[in-house]
């Protein structure tokens, strides 16, 4: 087996960032040679014209679609998310942390059965704090959309963008 080659492997099946140890941990090599063929990697897909990139974020790596073919696999996160859902989602993006009392106001009481899904998915998590339930995104979400960080106001501020060509989701942002 080729040690890049099985990096590549790896990468592409990873759900979320992984770091060049857990890489090494799982190829049995050692993680300066799996930095090595992440670096290969990396140049490799830079200079061929494909869809996919591999980029480092906080010191992890993941293999993912470009951003200017976002649009592309769009429909295909579509799919998986329905429009209610995906609305949901992005206020809890937008307005992270958000009690899950102030999402139902703005979101009515669907947003339970949303926020469930959401929560299955891996795309929120909902922390109890005092009276209260939390929701926040995960790093998880971060990967999933492509977002090269996890850090709530780095996905404020990407969302804030998408949304200013969208009225309903700029009213959720505003409001």
């Amino acid at each position: 087996m080729k040690l890049r080659e099985a990096v590549e492997a790896v990468l592409f099946s990873a759900t979320e960032p992984v770091n060049a140890s857990k890489i090494a941990r799982i190829c049995g090599a050692s993680s300066k040679d799996v930095e090595k063929s992440i670096q290969e990697l990396m140049d490799e897909y830079a200079s061929r014209d494909t869809a996919l990139e591999i980029v480092e974020l906080n010191s992890r790596y993941l293999m993912r679609v470009k951003p200017e073919y976002a649009e592309v696999v769009k429909k295909l996160v579509e799919k998986d998310l329905d429009r209610g859902s995906l609305r949901t989602l992005a206020v809890i993006a937008l307005r992270q942390p958000i009690a899950l009392s102030k999402l139902a106001k703005i979101r009515g009481n669907r947003c339970y059965e949303q926020v469930k899904k959401l929560e299955e998915m891996g795309l929120v998590k909902a922390e109890r704090k005092g009276r209260g339930t939390y929701l926040t995104t995960t790093k998880y979400f971060a990967s999933y959309f492509g977002l090269e960080s996890d850090d709530p106001d780095e996905i404020r501020k990407m969302l804030r963008n998408y949304a200013s060509g969208d009225k309903k989701l700029s009213e959720y942002i505003e409001g």
